[in-house]
């Protein structure tokens, strides 16, 4: 499960536009070096150098500061009713793709984590502080990129807590943050086709019409 995994970044990089191919190195790099580090070898060093025990919570909460961010900067920066239909859009389908894919791995691969429960791989928080991270620097790398650092700076943290915390080996942070970073670039690349779609489908409109005489609806059906 774990090659299929990198085998499923790597096709969706190939498949992906040319221009934004550069986007995806990351996640690639990423998911590789996951399977470098997956080996007793690794497991063992970690082991050594990580004391056992809960360090702290605080890995629970900072997984959502990126997106905080995101949303506090839209609502802030508040535009037009259709940029914020597609931004939450795109946040949504995002959402959804490494959700699956995170909670679809932790189903099928039972590995126990450092502490000895079960289902460490891929690390979800990781995933959700990356995914996070990946969009608000898409929306916001050149007017607010001081916001994009402390985005990359939580999410990098999240992971790093997630492993000092002893709730994931290195092999799952890397895997959770290559997860969350791919989820933001396939759902840029996706939601265009997806809104197009759903235009197609709600083509049926009614618009009221007042004036002083009357007041009623006209209806439309696109064909």
């Amino acid at each position: 499960m774990r090659l299929i995994a990198l085998l499923c970044l790597f096709s969706l990089a190939v498949q992906a536009e040319k221009p934004s191919f550069k986007k995806w190195k990351t996640p690639l790099a990423l998911g590789i070096a996951s399977g470098i580090t997956y080996n007793p070898f690794a497991k063992k060093i970690q082991t050594k150098i990580v004391a056992a025990g809960h360090v702290t919570p605080l890995d629970d909460y900072i997984q959502y500061g990126p997106a905080a961010m995101y949303v506090g900067l839209n609502i802030f920066e508040y535009q037009n009713e259709e940029k914020a239909f597609d931004q939450a859009g795109v946040f949504l389908l995002g959402t959804g793709i490494y959700v699956a894919a995170t909670h679809g791995l932790k189903a099928a691969i039972t590995e126990a984590r450092p502490d000895g429960t079960e289902k460490t791989f891929s690390s979800g928080h990781t995933a959700t502080a990356f995914f996070g991270a990946t969009v608000l620097a898409h929306e916001y790398r050149d007017t607010h990129p001081e916001f994009v650092i402390a985005g990359y700076t939580l999410a990098t943290a999240t992971g790093a807590l997630r492993i000092a915390n002893n709730k994931h080996w290195v092999t799952d942070v890397l895997m959770g943050s290559a997860i969350g970073i791919a989820s933001a670039e396939l759902a840029y690349i996706l939601y265009p086709k997806v809104r197009h779609q759903w235009q197609k489908l709600n083509r049926f409109t009614i618009t009221p019409q007042v004036a002083p005489a009357y007041y009623g609806a006209s209806m439309s059906i696109g064909f």
